[in-house]
């Protein structure tokens, strides 16, 4: 790991992850899905994004704030990371998937057109080394939340993913490469609940 991308994880740590849609605490951790701030929508018979201006700080907070939406960290252009929900909270980021996974927005738009700055991949991929240390995460269990929500919407004649994020042009095979260079921790995780919430 970059000594950049280490300080960017271990700032991460000491943040205060007060998001308020902490959900009931958990021991058992098997997926982590990647997201991004932007999204589609359709306005006047077109698909256009919502944007995503602004830095981590800002969504750090406005996650915090949500009644409820949650994220358990966010990572924004520059490869700031911060935390917000606990990792031993569930955090409401990705329908029918947040009982065992963590999620990890990143400050982008999600719509196949804004590159992935490095600084943001590097800090990135730090971050899911880091969750692997602690979880059993299989690296095919790192999924983009369009994987997992394969909710549509119409618009001007044309049918839609809800989800795209993190958007096409994320360079998985980057991070999985990266990331698969070390092991996910191979102690043996608690056993899953019994039933998933939210």
């Amino acid at each position: 790991m970059h000594l950049l991308m280490a300080a960017a994880v271990v700032l991460a740590s000491p943040c205060p992850a007060d998001g308020t849609t902490s959900g009931p605490r958990r021991e058992f951790v098997d997926r982590i899905i990647v997201h991004a701030i932007g999204g589609p929508s359709c306005a006047g018979g077109k698909l256009v994004f919502s944007g995503a201006p602004g830095d981590a700080q800002r969504w750090k907070d406005f996650f915090d704030r949500h009644p409820f939406l949650g994220i358990h960290y966010v990572v924004d252009r520059d490869g700031r990371v911060l935390a917000s929900t606990p990792e031993d909270r569930v955090a409401n980021h990705a329908l029918d998937n947040n009982a065992t996974s963590i999620g990890i927005e990143l400050v982008h738009e999600g719509d196949g057109i804004e590159p992935f700055g490095k600084r943001q991949i590097d800090a990135l991929i730090g971050l899911l080394k880091s969750i692997r240390s602690r979880y059993q995460v299989p690296l095919e269990n790192i999924k983009s939340h369009s994987e997992v929500d394969g909710r549509t919407f119409a618009c001007g004649g044309g049918v839609y993913r809800t989800k795209m994020d993190p958007g096409a042009n994320f360079p998985w095979g980057r991070v999985r490469a990266a990331v698969g260079t070390e092991p996910a921790l191979t102690a043996k995780p608690a056993s899953p609940p019994q039933h998933r919430t939210r």
